[in-house]
């Protein structure tokens, strides 16, 4: 009885002691606030992380807002999408020669400057001219003289120069007459009659004609300009010039 006692004591102690530590301590619910709970990372949401950043540390265009401001209707999305359809219209076209088609887009001095290339041509272009991918535009700078607004565009593309397939020539195939002496008669022998075969004559294999073709990466500037005074005025090209890729 006298061992038990000083057993029960202890144990009374003990669970005092367990219970003001986790009063004095507490118990651990949930996190704390610099301990997040850690999510698996798709690829959408590195995606969407990467976007964040490049819009976040992406620079500005200097004077876009401005033109914003003068200019209600100005769209940079729209605008990049109509100066690359008139980049491949005004190319395809000045290669042909055919450049009344384009004209509406052009400035009188890129016009005339355009014509004057065209007329020292010694002959139309042969092969024929074609885009292997979109070209790729983006803005280079924004600037203003007065009332103007000038906005230069860069665009590299990949052209191919593919020459046409030539035009079917019939041959020419030369007879020679030959003059042979009369025939001799000869006494008539008796001889079995030979099988004669008949002669069949195949088509001469033609190889299929394989166009040949030119490659060439291109990068340059082009100056769109538009007047401010009226929200109608077209934006013309004005400038072309040497880029680097």
């Amino acid at each position: 009885m006298n061992d038990v006692i000083p057993l029960v004591i202890f144990a009374v102690v003990a669970v005092v002691i367990l219970v003001n530590l986790y009063n004095v301590l507490g118990r651990k619910v949930g996190f704390r606030a610099d301990e997040k709970a850690a999510t698996p990372k798709t690829e959408e949401s590195m995606e969407l992380g990467a976007r964040a950043e490049r819009a976040v540390e992406g620079p500005r265009l200097p004077n876009l807002e401005n033109l914003k401001t003068r200019d209600a209707n100005f769209n940079e999305i729209n605008f990049l999408e109509k100066a690359r359809e008139t980049y491949e219209q005004v190319v395809v076209a000045f290669h042909k020669g055919e450049l009344d088609a384009v004209k509406d887009k052009l400035s009188d001095k890129v016009m005339t400057s355009f014509s004057q290339a065209v007329q020292a041509r010694t002959a139309p272009p042969a092969n024929t001219l074609s885009f292997v991918d979109t070209p790729k535009t983006d803005i280079d700078t924004i600037e203003f003289k007065e009332d103007v607004a000038q906005i230069r565009v860069r665009f590299l593309s990949e052209l191919v120069y593919e020459d046409p397939m030539p035009a079917a020539t019939p041959e020419l195939v030369e007879t020679a007459v030959v003059e042979t002496p009369a025939p001799t008669v000869e006494p008539v022998k008796k001889t079995r009659a030979k099988k004669v075969e008949p002669k069949v004559e195949r088509p001469a294999k033609v190889e299929p004609f394989v166009p040949h073709k030119t490659y060439k990466r291109t990068a340059e500037y082009w100056t769109f300009q538009k007047g401010l005074k009226s929200p109608n005025t077209p934006w013309l090209l004005t400038k072309v010039e040497a880029a680097k890729a």
